[in-house]
């Protein structure tokens, strides 16, 4: 009994003496630089996949903006072109038409030299066919003469700027032409400018409306 008591005395102390081992507060560690230049030293940094994510739509981003830059330099050179070509187009579009007119204008010339004294005949035909050039130009180029006289008066076609009344010949109809209408294709390019037959005299019914209009407001005096 002795020696067992003996043997759990000294488990006791030998017990206690480990447990003052590890809670001792006196133990210190030396960390020195030296010691930590001499190990090798590992960062752990935990990967982020938002960090990862904006760097791809970054990338994405400045992939576009490059792409818009490149298509906007060539937009401003295509436009640089575009309005240098029209202006070239406004500036000589009526080169050709010009040509033409020249050529009449030569043989118009060369008419004007001929005798129209001792040879009127042959000056008349140069003349005539000065003009059959000229109408064939017209004709080339979609413009056609508007036929008025006979016809039924059309503001869209002709503009009427006298008035005769014979009840003789049919109202609204087109007497006279002073000056000939022609169209461009389907284009009005000057209206005609007739006369135009009138059954009803329309200054004679505006003055007696003047004169009814007189005599209402004196009788409401």
């Amino acid at each position: 009994m002795v020696c067992q008591s003996v043997i759990t005395t000294n488990r006791q102390c030998d017990l206690g003496m480990h447990e003052e081992e590890k809670i001792d507060p006196d133990v210190e560690i030396d960390l020195s630089d030296e010691d930590i230049e001499n190990e090798d030293v590992f960062e752990i940094s935990p990967e982020d996949p938002l960090h990862s994510q904006l760097d791809e739509e970054c990338e994405k981003s400045n992939d576009l903006f490059g792409r818009l830059q490149r298509l906007q330099a060539e937009f401003d050179n295509y436009r640089k072109r575009m309005d240098t070509r029209f202006s070239d187009v406004a500036k000589f579009a009526s080169e050709d038409i010009i040509l033409k007119v020249l050529d009449v204008y030569d043989n118009l010339l060369r008419a004007l030299e001929m005798d129209f004294v001792n040879d009127p005949k042959a000056a008349k035909d140069g003349i005539r066919a000065i003009q059959q050039q000229f109408e064939k130009m017209l004709s080339l180029e979609g413009v056609r003469p508007i036929e008025s006289v006979g016809k039924e008066f059309d503001p869209y076609y002709q503009h009427a700027v006298q008035r005769v009344y014979d009840q003789e010949k049919p109202d609204g109809v087109i007497l006279e032409e002073f000056q000939r209408g022609y169209m461009l294709k389907e284009k009005v390019l000057r209206p005609a400018v007739v006369c135009v037959n009138r059954h009803e005299d329309t200054t004679v019914e505006v003055s007696n409306d003047d004169d009814n209009n007189d005599d209402s407001e004196n009788n409401g005096e």
